[in-house]
């Protein structure tokens, strides 16, 4: 869990060296944090629970070794060219600028609007997506959150994912296929069992086409393809997709764009992308 910069800067360290950098590592902090672009030294003294005068002090000692600086009207505190620097190197050493680059390669490549996502539990979130520049286009919105069935990515995270214990097919009834006793819901269970062969088939054209199709059930006329990425990990978390209108991407250029998915998956391939975008 991570701590608030009041906790970092109220906990009773051992010593005063102690205290004075978990105190300068709270008010980097509360200025990073800063929705505004940067705080002013009363902010910055009532988000860290000092009192005025040790901001003042550490302030000076911060901007001193250029890790704070103030702004142009002076009156605020900002990230400075040391922190900035350590900022872009621990960037870099994720692999995170290579995933955005990869992303803008594919869009310009396909003409549609590119984005990486991860599986959390029954869901997906989107994590980066670069624009298609097309007039009419999927408008990619990271931070979003999809169930796994209504998202191409969901399809090939869900088709090439070696299932753990707690992973059901979708429309697949707790405790498998079999019932312990009378079931309620009996006059249902056709229905459950379409849905299921109805899955298990969609999961099955997208292991052997090496991508998944998936078309908005929502009337939005929207097609997405998306193909998994193995970074490492045990079990495939992330998958990468494409998405526009229906209309362009026509079922003739599926296979090339698919392609263009998959080999924009692949590329991705050995890159520490879970750690880093695990953390968004």
């Amino acid at each position: 869990m991570t701590e608030s910069s009041t906790d970092l800067a109220s906990r009773t360290p051992r010593s005063s060296g102690v205290q004075s950098v978990a105190r300068a590592a709270a008010l980097l902090g509360a200025v990073v944090d800063s929705p505004s672009g940067g705080a002013t030294l009363t902010e910055l003294s009532k988000l860290t629970g000092l009192n005025v005068s040790t901001v003042h002090r550490l302030l000076g000692t911060l901007c001193a070794e250029g890790l704070l600086c103030r702004s142009r009207e002076g009156d605020r505190f900002q990230p400075g060219p040391v922190l900035l620097r350590l900022g872009r190197r621990s960037l870099a050493s994720t692999g995170l600028p290579e995933v955005t680059a990869v992303l803008k390669e594919l869009a310009d490549a396909t003409g549609e609007t590119a984005s990486i996502g991860m599986r959390r539990g029954d869901r997906v979130l989107v994590l980066v997506s670069v624009q298609s520049e097309q007039p009419l286009r999927y408008l990619g919105e990271p931070g979003v959150s999809v169930p796994l069935t209504r998202t191409a990515m969901g399809v090939a995270l869900l088709a090439f994912d070696t299932p753990s214990p707690r992973q059901r097919t979708p429309g697949q009834r707790r405790g498998g296929d079999e019932q312990a006793g009378p079931d309620p819901t009996e006059d249902t269970e056709a229905t459950e069992d379409a849905e299921k062969w109805s899955w298990h088939v969609r999961l099955l054209a997208a292991q052997f086409r090496g991508y998944a199709v998936l078309d908005g059930a929502d009337g939005s006329g929207l097609r997405g393809l998306a193909a998994p990425v193995d970074s490492g990990s045990p079990y495939i978390q992330l998958a990468v997709d494409i998405q526009g209108p229906a209309g362009r991407m026509t079922d003739d250029r599926l296979d090339a764009l698919g392609a263009r998915v998959v080999a924009a998956a692949d590329s991705l391939r050995g890159l520490p992308v879970a750690l880093a975008l695990g953390q968004l």
